[in-house]
Formats: structure tokens, sequence, C-alpha cells
């Protein structure tokens, strides 16, 4: 089992109206891991490949996606850049935590498996069933993925209550200055159609577009900047 495999496909929701004021972004560090779990978790729960891989109930998505998501930040402390939005005010949100990114470094690609204990946990929380369906997503596109080095956007979201404030445009930005730093292209899957204006705002395209479990899933790129 990758990461990948205990985490869900592609970006969340990512908020795109215009910020009231700068957002304050932080490293994310495994101190801050439970918190941007559950975000993570929460805003993926009603994602289109969530719903056709873990099914129908919305409280079970959200504690299996909690699971994986686990399991995939332990995964992503090396040869990742991480990035959550914090509260100006502390204490309005669990952990003040507004929002989380979490992209691999170029040469991170895959990425190494969690600590077998963290799979195990992973495992049980999910379920054997739900870890196949998601293994056989992540062999799909994971034949789509490029062969170069690149910056991967694995995870992004916002929380339900902080939506629309611009915290997503900073979280992607501030991962892109970091890959243009590197001069590499840049790569994404997201099945939420709606998305898709905001990430090509951003220089993205369409790469190619497949179908898992009657879901679509778009492929994006972003072509190196060079200094």
């Amino acid at each position: 089992m990758t990461s990948r495999q205990a985490a869900h496909p592609g970006p969340a929701h990512s908020a795109t109206g215009p910020p009231s004021r700068a957002p304050r972004l932080a490293c994310l560090d495994s101190t801050r891991e439970a918190h941007a779990a559950d975000l993570l978790a929460l805003a993926f729960r009603d994602n289109p490949i969530n719903r056709r891989v873990i099914g129908s109930d919305a409280t079970r998505r959200l504690r299996v996606n909690t699971y994986g998501m686990t399991a995939s930040l332990r995964a992503s402390r090396r040869i990742s850049f991480r990035r959550v939005g914090l509260e100006a005010v502390p204490g309005e949100l669990p952990g003040g935590l507004t929002g989380v990114l979490v992209a691999l470094s170029p040469g991170g690609y895959p990425v190494v498996p969690p600590p077998l204990g963290a799979q195990l946990r992973c495992l049980w929380g999910q379920g054997l069933a739900v870890m196949r369906r998601w293994g056989r997503l992540y062999r799909m596109l994971d034949a789509c993925h490029p062969k170069q080095p690149h910056g991967y956007l694995s995870l992004i979201a916002t929380h339900p209550e902080r939506r629309g404030c611009g915290l997503g445009r900073a979280l992607l930005e501030s991962w892109l200055r970091d890959v243009d730093a590197h001069a590499v292209p840049s790569y994404l899957e997201t099945d939420r159609r709606e998305l898709l204006p905001f990430y090509q705002s951003a220089g993205f395209e369409i790469e190619r577009k497949i179908t898992a479990f009657d879901v679509p899933i778009w492929c994006m790129a972003r072509p190196a900047v060079r200094p």
C-alpha cells in the first residue's frame, strides 16, 4: 500500500474568492497532523470519487477518510511541501487550521509507504474492500503520471467554513513558487469539474480525462517556469 492508496485523489474544494486579508500560512509539522487529517477528511467527504469508493453514508465516509488522511500525512513527512492556513483568532476552528496543502517535491513521487503500524491502522479503519478500490483507482492514475521530475499536488483543501476568502489561492501559489524555484513542471488530478477554471487560472491545462467507477477525473499539468 502506498500513501496515495491511503488517501484520496487530487484536490478537494479550494477557495476562489478575493481575500479580505492575506491568509496566514505556516509549515505543516507533525504536531498539526491530527487536525490536518480531520480537516482533509471533512473537505473530501463528499467528493464524487469518495462517494463511489466508500459509499453513500456520509458518517462512514468521514471516518474512513480520517484513517486514510492520517496515514497519508504520516507518509508525506519526507520529500514534501506541506502548508496549512491558520486562523487569525486562535480557537475558532479545531487546531486553528483553515486549510491544508500537501505536495510532493521533485523526486518525491512515488512516495514511500507510511510505517507498517500506520498501514495496519488504515486497513483496519477503511476495510479491505475500500482499500482494494483505492488501489485499483491509483493504479489507473499512476499509469497517467508524468515520468520526468515534477511537483505533484497531492492534497489541497479549505475548511468548509472558510471557503471563498482566498485561502485556496494562497496555498496553491505558495506551492507553485516552490515548484518554479526548482524549474520543473507541476501536476495534479481532480474529480471536481467546478475547480477546473481555478487551476487553469494558475496555468494548469487538462492533459487527459479518465473515468474511474463512473466518475470523471481530470489530469492537469503546468509547464516549468524557467528563471
